[in-house]
């Protein structure tokens, strides 16, 4: 399908005769009132400006804490308190084999 598509578009030609020409140049765009120490004398520079946030703008000790990355688990209530979960678990056998395990367990509450 997108092959075809492609074939299509190659196949398509030149623009139509009365389509809009593109018509923009960056040198008659009149620029923005410039920030203190964003002026430039050479007019082939693009100089991009912008202000620095102050500190406390942007809290990053109180956002890290809110988007802090939670651990999975596969826990569920089973009502009365009870939990129910499952995990993983892997334990080395005598001869250096090496077992995994699906566990399934229950908590109870007492």
């Amino acid at each position: 399908m997108a092959l075809a598509l492609w074939v299509a578009l190659q196949a398509a030609g030149p623009a139509p005769a009365g389509a809009v020409p593109i018509d923009f140049d960056l040198a008659r765009v009149k620029p923005a009132e410039p920030e203190r120490g964003c002026a430039t004398d050479n007019p082939s520079e693009i100089v991009v400006c912008g202000r620095r946030p102050l500190r406390n703008d942007y809290p990053l000790e109180a956002m890290a804490g809110r988007y802090r990355e939670k651990p999975v688990r596969a826990e569920i209530g089973l009502g009365g308190g009870a939990t129910g979960r499952a995990y993983l678990e892997q334990v080395e056998m005598p001869q250096g084999q090496v077992s995994r395990r699906i566990m399934f367990g229950v908590k109870l509450p007492f």
